[in-house]
């Protein structure tokens, strides 16, 4: 009896190794060059300021931030797309005091024309936040762009290819 459990204990322990061993072989085996996966590299893509600036334009006027997104600045992308959430909440939030003074006046509002004036104000600061979070995306997206090329090492080059321009990248190693 001790035999044979020593048998199957043996061979758990054995499929156990081999299938660590297989684990730690196909990581070490995956690191071509060739399309498959590497694991202490990653693929850096070339950012265009210009169309950083174009992004944080027109899509960035409904999603702030789309530029920095864009740029690999995930940091300040989410600060602008916060700030954008929070302004067109205090619009929105100024509109309903707006809407009915008499019924959001008292308390910490005061009056129905303190209320009133409090609705005016968070208006015309959400929309100065949104204006102004916009307008820092659209001036800091090619930065952005520009400083993540540089940190990688990445460039574009022109070369002429059958007697037109072609943009490619330089990579620095």
């Amino acid at each position: 009896m001790k035999t044979f459990q020593m048998k199957i204990l043996s061979l758990v322990l054995a499929s156990l190794f081999f299938s660590f061993v297989s684990i730690v072989s196909a990581q070490n085996s995956d690191t071509g060059l060739s399309g498959s996966l590497e694991t202490n590299h990653q693929n850096y893509f070339y950012k265009d300021p210009n169309k950083a600036f174009l992004l944080a334009f027109f899509p960035g006027l409904l999603i702030h931030g789309y530029g920095h997104f864009y740029a690999d600045d995930n940091l300040m992308g989410n600060v602008l797309l916060t700030g954008e959430v929070i302004s067109v909440l205090s619009i929105g939030f100024g509109a309903l005091i707006k809407s009915d003074t008499t019924t959001f006046s008292g308390g910490l509002l005061g009056t129905p024309a303190n209320a009133d004036d409090i609705g005016s104000n968070l208006i015309w600061g959400g929309i100065i936040a949104f204006t102004g979070l916009w307008i820092v995306d659209m001036a800091h997206a090619p930065t952005a762009a520009k400083d993540y090329n540089d940190e990688h090492g990445l460039k574009p080059i022109a070369y002429l290819e059958q007697n037109r321009p072609i943009l490619a990248l330089a990579y620095r190693f």
